[in-house]
């Protein structure tokens, strides 16, 4: 069995729901090829464990299956059936189905594709409440992952989704970390992997909040926000003992470092030191965070169509947009990146120049060039390009590096052409035909200390700033980018290191040849050179 995958489903005192959705499960596993379903009873007081014997004996198949153990918690039933699962692939789910099961399947393919642990995710641009959660419950929730971003899990948007899966062997080096027996096991669960090197991407789900949730607002949230620093120290721990076990072992080579061909922007330094930072530092994370929040803002919320994101590098930040990775691409003239947004972010990924981009006319819903206008000496052509393989309706997000006076050797060192002012970059958004509807500054908080290192700085590499991170650092980039997107919803901000832009194509001028609503499945335009793709199965 190579494909297979077992869910597992916590139940406690679920009399009153488990005839709504205890079947729909036992279908679910018996539609699809080495499905298995694993309910876990929390040690129930009322009929819920013999409904589940119930469904397994009227079931002949072995999909449906029971775990029963003393009540200790839903994250110490979870973790034990997820120990129980003997299939390649695992992963947990509500019995609710908040999130719908054909979602479910898109976190186990993310989790196939890019390896580490897949998990849902409720605030992200391909994200749908389909029934929200009361505005008390939303607002305490999001203080709470703010907290838990703060100090433990820094760049997740949503770590209590409650589906998540991995492989067997992710699972195997993670539930040993992992002791909180109650609802904040989640969030240990993400803050191990992280501090563990263990991989975590978000994916794009539709939730539906229930009101008969057993989760109540006061005691259990508490009791989450009281194991936060225990999940801190555990973390911290886990991490020095990993960091002894690395520094051990032999070193590997980097199957993804070879050198980037001629006429490229990132050479094999350039490449390299962008591969080890664009997934993790508080910068790149916070310029997703960025333009992600705008993309929820203007895209259809559906996640329909193709994301292509343009010189995306290693793909660290377009794997932190929210798009569902079976229909995102990277499109990268290196080749260590291209690599790199395949083999660890699981995106596809196509090797070729900005220009001509080797996309389909129309198939792209959103296209996005997040810091790379500023390397060309000809942009317009550039985004002519992206215009004709956008959709009507189809969505421009442009970054780029703000303020003429800011002009350093940091830009010479990363291959900029000039930085932006917003006069600029409007001329060269209108010119290319289309219409921006937000255009503004971000990273505001930025200017003084990139100024002053830029001035008086040692120089060198050490200018880019990637050198500078600390938990410190993580913490206040988020609090401050949290209250710029905030702002920049309402108003432009006038100043920051950066220029973000929106936009739409400009009917008047037209556009590619299909209509509203039509659907493109193949991204790529025919002729495209095959060998030079690296790509999910999404990709023919």
């Amino acid at each position: 069995m190579t494909s297979g995958f077992t869910v597992v489903v916590p139940v406690f005192n679920e009399e009153d729901r488990f005839g709504e959705f205890g079947p729909v499960l036992a279908d679910w596993a018996a539609a699809g090829d080495d499905r298995r379903v694993l309910f876990v009873d929390d040690g129930s007081s009322d009929a819920t464990a013999d409904l589940v014997e119930k469904l397994f004996a009227e079931r002949s198949d072995g999909r449906v299956s029971l775990l029963r153990r003393p009540h200790r918690g839903k994250g110490a039933a979870v973790a034990a059936g997820l120990a129980a699962a003997d299939t390649p692939w695992a992963g947990f789910c509500d019995l609710d189905l908040s999130t719908p099961l054909p979602h479910l399947e898109r976190i186990l393919d993310t989790a196939r594709r890019a390896g580490g642990l897949a998990i849902g995710s409720r605030d992200l641009p391909g994200s749908r409440l389909l029934r929200p959660e009361s505005h008390v419950r939303e607002f305490l929730g999001r203080a709470y992952n703010r907290l838990l971003q703060a100090l433990l899990t820094p760049g997740i948007s949503d770590t209590q989704c409650g589906a998540k899966v991995a492989s067997r062997e992710v699972w195997q080096g993670l539930l040993d970390q992992c002791h909180e027996p109650g609802l904040a096991w989640d969030a240990e669960l993400i803050a191990m992997a992280r501090a563990l090197g263990e991989r975590v991407h978000e994916v794009p789900v539709d939730w539906s909040h229930d009101e008969r949730t057993r989760v109540r607002v006061g005691r259990d949230g508490l009791a989450m926000v009281a194991a936060t620093p225990r999940i801190w120290r555990n973390a911290r721990r886990a991490a020095r003992t990993a960091a002894a076990v690395a520094a051990a072992a032999p070193a590997t080579a980097n199957p993804g470092a070879a050198v980037a061909e001629a006429g490229e922007v990132f050479d094999e330094e350039n490449a390299e030191r962008l591969m080890e930072a664009d997934a993790e530092h508080w910068w790149f994370r916070s310029k997703a965070a960025f333009v992600a929040s705008s993309m929820r803002r203007f895209a259809s919320p559906r996640g329909e169509g193709w994301l292509v994101d343009i010189g995306a590098g290693s793909g660290g930040v377009t794997a932190r947009l929210g798009w569902p990775r079976d229909r995102t691409l990277v499109v990268e003239g290196s080749g260590p990146l291209v690599h790199r947004a395949r083999h660890r972010h699981g995106l596809a990924a196509a090797q070729a120049l900005v220009h001509p981009l080797p996309v389909a006319t129309g198939a792209a819903s959103v296209a996005c060039f997040l810091d790379v206008l500023e390397h060309l000496d000809d942009p317009g052509a550039a985004l002519r390009d992206a215009r004709r393989a956008l959709r009507p309706g189809g969505l421009l997000v442009v970054t780029v590096p703000a303020h003429r006076w800011l002009w350093s050797e940091a830009d010479e060192l990363l291959g900029h052409v000039c930085r932006y002012t917003r006069g600029t970059l409007r001329r060269e958004v209108l010119a290319a035909g289309f219409a921006p509807c937000l255009l503004s500054h971000v990273f505001s908080w930025l200017v003084a200390p990139v100024w002053l290192t830029r001035r008086f700085g040692r120089g060198g590499a050490s200018s880019l700033g990637l050198d500078r991170s600390s938990p410190l650092l993580d913490g206040l980039a988020l609090v401050l980018t949290t209250a710029e997107r905030v702002v920049f919803r309402r108003v432009p901000l006038p100043f920051g290191t950066s220029i973000l832009c929106v936009a739409t194509p400009d009917s008047s001028s037209g556009s590619g040849h299909l209509e509203e609503g039509d659907e493109v499945e193949r991204p790529l335009e025919d002729g495209t050179d095959r060998s030079r793709v690296e790509a999910g199965s999404a990709l023919p």
